[in-house]
């Protein structure tokens, strides 16, 4: 643990039971920050009802005026915020509505403020929002979870951009442990889209696979996929999530395409974490966290995953070191305290 802090830290986010603001929250005040809720979850009632609508606002994703005129009393509402508590950062989580003027007053009356994104902020993914790239210009530091973000953020004039990876919250996916029993081959444990659909129908017809997530898996999936019988007719989070994982042979996590090509997601970390077996994307980001053959095992390919799913369930021995391994790793210098220290060491360097 690092020198303990006095700070005042308000902190935009989800506050939701299993979301990322609470991960931070709680490594924020483990150094000893005052931690100031700035919930998202309360923001409905502060927007137009173009931006409540969800065809409407998806609209608004080419109008950066509409969003403005939408968000305007949640901005000012957050400024606000900011005006009571006299924070010494404001620390936000993405950002999604907080626009351009509200960081540049924000910054006008003292504070500091750090933009952490957890997902791709640049066109062409859903992700980036017409706010995005103005309010990453504006603020004191950015932080992002791949190294070819940080070179491309810096060419279209963001000053000082951070790598920040995700990381393990014990508290959230607590350690269970690689299990000796399998209750399944293959697990995965996250949301439907296209591609996803795509490569887990050729394993599913191949392996013992699970899946567990929103009903997309059965609403969104084609008319007799195979995928709806492995569909366990739930999503999961937190510690349960972690059992489920943790008692699977091996679980799965392929890489969005936003991901791509040097990336990791919250899943690198968690899985690791609670004790389970990953088979993942290869990735430049992943291998240097988790070497492959050492503590890392993945895939390029559909034909290489089905390789390497082959491969390690017939290795118990082979998949229980990796899994230790990587977990040793993540618990001496992957949790979210790790996370905060760089962004306290930022802070203190300015």
């Amino acid at each position: 643990m690092g020198t303990r802090s006095n700070l005042v830290v308000a902190l935009y986010g989800d506050f939701g039971e299993f979301r990322l603001a609470r991960s931070y929250e709680r490594a924020l005040q483990s150094f000893g920050c005052t931690v100031v809720r700035v919930d998202t979850r309360d923001i409905s009632g502060y927007l137009a009802f173009w931006l409540r609508e969800r065809l409407l606002h998806r609209l608004t994703l080419w109008s950066r005026t509409w969003r403005e005129i939408g968000a305007a009393r949640w901005n000012k509402h957050v400024l606000q915020m900011l005006s009571d508590a006299v924070p010494d950062l404001f620390l936000v989580l993405n950002g999604d509505l907080v626009m351009r003027n509200t960081v540049l007053q924000a910054r006008s009356s003292g504070t500091r403020v750090y933009i952490i994104h957890a997902d791709n902020p640049l066109p062409p993914w859903a992700s980036s929002r017409p706010e995005t790239l103005p309010s990453a210009l504006a603020c004191d530091a950015y932080f992002i979870w791949s190294e070819s973000l940080v070179a491309r953020l810096q060419h279209v004039g963001v000053t000082r951009v951070e790598y920040l990876p995700f990381a393990w919250d014990p508290v959230m996916f607590p350690y269970v442990g690689l299990s000796a029993e399998p209750t399944c081959q293959v697990v995965f444990v996250g949301g439907w889209d296209r591609d996803r659909e795509a490569w887990l129908t050729q394993l599913a017809g191949r392996f013992d696979l699970e899946i567990w997530g929103p009903a997309y898996w059965r609403t969104r999936t084609k008319v007799g996929s195979p995928l709806r019988r492995c569909w366990q007719g739930a999503a999961v989070e937190g510690p349960r999530a972690a059992r489920v994982i943790a008692n699977a042979a091996i679980a799965l996590n392929p890489l969005r395409r936003q991901n791509l090509p040097d990336g990791v997601n919250m899943r690198t970390f968690e899985v690791p974490g609670c004790g389970g077996f990953a088979l993942a994307s290869r990735t430049a980001g992943a291998q240097a966290i988790f070497p492959e053959g050492t503590a890392g095992a993945y895939f390029s390919s559909l034909e290489e995953s089905s390789e390497q799913i082959e491969h390690f369930l017939t290795r118990p021995v082979e998949r229980m070191e990796l899994a230790e391994e990587a977990h040793t790793l993540v618990a001496d210098g992957h949790q979210y305290v790790d996370r905060v220290q760089r962004v306290l060491d930022v802070f203190h360097s300015a």
